[in-house]
């Protein structure tokens, strides 16, 4: 579970360092692999990858044919891509997603639980 806020660099060739907090409960509870996708494309959310599955398991035991749940899970497949966490703790934010959303300079790092949301500071994205 995550907890908190926090703020990190997002760097010259798009890498950006898990906030330490973060990191932490990342290096104790999962692997080193994320899901990172936006699904409104105003912030990214990072989820370890055994919570996306997860999350997606549980979208699934309702309607499967409702196309709102489609349309979610093919914006969500559209921006994403698996990635691996560093040595650094660090992730590289596909370039694709951070022109759009126009990830540079500050960002701000937010919980929701058991994944994290990621957005240029001051325009926290859900």
């Amino acid at each position: 579970m995550f907890i908190g806020t926090s703020t990190a660099k997002i760097g010259r060739w798009g890498r950006v360092k898990i906030p330490s907090d973060f990191l932490k409960t990342f290096k104790a509870k999962f692997a080193d692999e994320v899901y990172v996708t936006s699904m409104d494309d105003k912030g990214v959310q990072v989820y370890p990858l055994m919570n996306w599955f997860e999350f997606v398991d549980n979208l699934h035991k309702g309607e499967r044919d409702d196309p709102l749940l489609r349309r979610f899970l093919m914006k969500a497949s559209y921006n994403c891509q698996r990635i691996k966490v560093d040595r650094y703790g660090r992730i590289k934010i596909p370039r694709f997603l951070g022109k759009k959303i126009n990830l540079e300079g500050e960002m701000e790092f937010g919980d929701r639980e058991d994944h994290l949301i990621m957005s240029p500071k001051g325009k926290r994205g859900e």
